[in-house]
């Protein structure tokens, strides 16, 4: 079975820096610039959480692997416990890099707003 390593910087600095950096870039480059919907910006911001969780999960996976775990044998054995491990730990991650998500949809859905008004008072002008 895999046990749960102390916190150090390879196996949850390293994690955390890639995730929250990933989480500020994400929303953005999976919502439209030019996009007038608040529901098209929330699928791009819950799509980026769940994109967030799987790297999450893979990186600590792959580090566990790194760190001489046998991580590929376990998945044999129990799969779904294995699996369980690691979408907890990004689970956990997640205290860390939502905030950022969070600022970034808030700034993303001022930004839709913004291109809102400006369609509707272009209308308003003809």
């Amino acid at each position: 079975m895999i046990a749960i390593q102390p916190i150090g910087l390879t196996n949850t600095g390293l994690p955390l820096v890639v995730l929250v950096v990933g989480a500020s870039v994400l929303p953005w480059a999976m919502t439209p610039y030019d996009t007038l919907s608040q529901r098209r910006l929330a699928v791009s911001v819950v799509g980026a959480a769940m994109a967030l969780v799987l790297v999450g999960a893979g990186i600590f996976a792959a580090l566990y692997a790194l760190q001489g775990a046998a991580v590929r044998g376990a998945l044999v054995v129990d799969a779904q416990s294995v699996l369980w491990f690691f979408f907890r730990l990004s689970l956990k991650a997640a205290l860390f890099w939502v905030p950022v998500l969070a600022l970034a949809w808030f700034v993303l859905a001022q930004g839709v707003e913004r291109r809102r008004g400006e369609a509707v008072a272009k209308a308003g002008r003809r």
